[in-house]
Formats: C-alpha cells, structure tokens, sequence
C-alpha cells in the first residue's frame, strides 16, 4: 500500500524553500502561493465531483454489506466499526503542533465494490507499516476524529472518536481519492472506490 501525496507536505515544502530566499522574491512567493491556491481549488472540485457521482454506489454498496453503517460526511465514507479495540493499549497524540504518526500492525482485505479481491495479508503473516505509508482511507480509518492535548482541541478528521487500537475491527468502503485516486493499481482501475475488512493486531 502506497500513500497518495499529501498536498500538505509539498505547500510545507514550498514554504520553506522560497522563505530562505532574499526580499526580492516576494513577488515570486505571492505568485507560488496564489498559483498552490488555484490548484488546491482546481483539485478539491474535482475531488467532490467524483464524490458525489460515487455516492450512490457506495452507498448501496454499503447497505448491502455493512450493518448499521455510518456516514463519515466529510469524506464520503461507509463504515462499520465492529469492535472498539483496547483504549489503554495506545494513546494518539500531538506533539509542536505535529501529529504523531504510528506504526501499526493489522491483518486486512481489500475488494473492488464487485467482489473482486485485490490484496490481503497472507494467513500466516501480518501486515507492518508506518501509518504515514498507507492510503488516505486507511489514516482516516485509524486516527481519532480529535485529539486533545493540554485543554487544546486538534481536529484530526478520523473516522471514529478514539481511532483504532490494539483489537479493534472495522469494514469501511471509501470514494477513489482516498485510495488510489486516478491511479491504475494492478487489479484496481483508476477512480474505484475500495472497500476493505481490517483487524488491527497492533498499534504503537
């Protein structure tokens, strides 16, 4: 599984290259600015197109397979969380400013919305990963919906209150941006919505 590049990351970049040059080029940072804005736009339209011509299939989709699912609004995504998992077993946390990402530990399947199975862990092996190296799905699935840290709120965006720990089980199917998007993967076709079966072994 592959992460989808995040935006976030290349404006951080750009930030940080273009404020060491000199104060001569302002004009040329505005310009990098208005023209990220103007893609973000460009990209968030199209984000939400595919969104809304996606719904009705996995919303269906949804119905039919997932008991008494949830809409996560923000994101388009059917999910149901079939067990909580250990809360003790790890705690999400922001550290300056900074989300902290873990490593997880899961046994998973993921399917096109026809049933056809396009990856899963072996039986006998599970799957390890950074959760910073897994589909955008995948993060919303795992990280909490906020995080508090000192009387301060930070909106992570996840899918459940506590995110998933150690146990836990949950079945969600996601719109295509928040997997491989545009991207032809193998068995998977560019603009699929994916829907996936997760048992978290793991979380740390």
């Amino acid at each position: 599984m592959n992460i989808l590049p995040k935006l976030a990351i290349i404006v951080t970049l750009a930030v940080a290259t273009f404020s060491s040059c000199s104060k001569n080029n302002d004009l040329d940072y505005e310009k990098a600015l208005e023209e990220q804005r103007i893609q973000d736009s460009i990209n968030n339209a199209r984000i939400q197109k595919l969104l809304k011509e996606q719904a009705p299939a996995i919303k269906a989709f949804a119905d039919a397979n997932l008991v008494n699912a949830k809409l996560d609004t923000a994101t388009g995504i059917w999910y149901q969380l079939v067990q909580a998992g250990d809360d003790a077993s790890y705690t999400y946390m922001v550290m300056n400013n900074s989300l902290v990402v873990p490593n997880i530990t899961a046994k998973y399947k993921g399917t096109l919305l026809d049933g056809t199975v396009f990856d899963q862990s072996p039986i006998d092996k599970d799957f390890t990963s950074s959760l910073r190296n897994v589909i955008g799905a995948w993060q919303l699935a795992f990280f909490p919906k906020s995080i508090s840290v000192n009387g301060n709120t930070y909106k992570v965006g996840g899918l459940t209150t506590n995110g998933l720990k150690k146990g836990g089980k949950i079945k969600f199917v996601t719109p295509s941006p928040w997997a491989y998007d545009a991207q032809s993967m193998d068995k998977i076709p560019a603009n699929s919505p994916l829907y996936f079966e997760l048992d978290v072994v793991d979380v740390k």
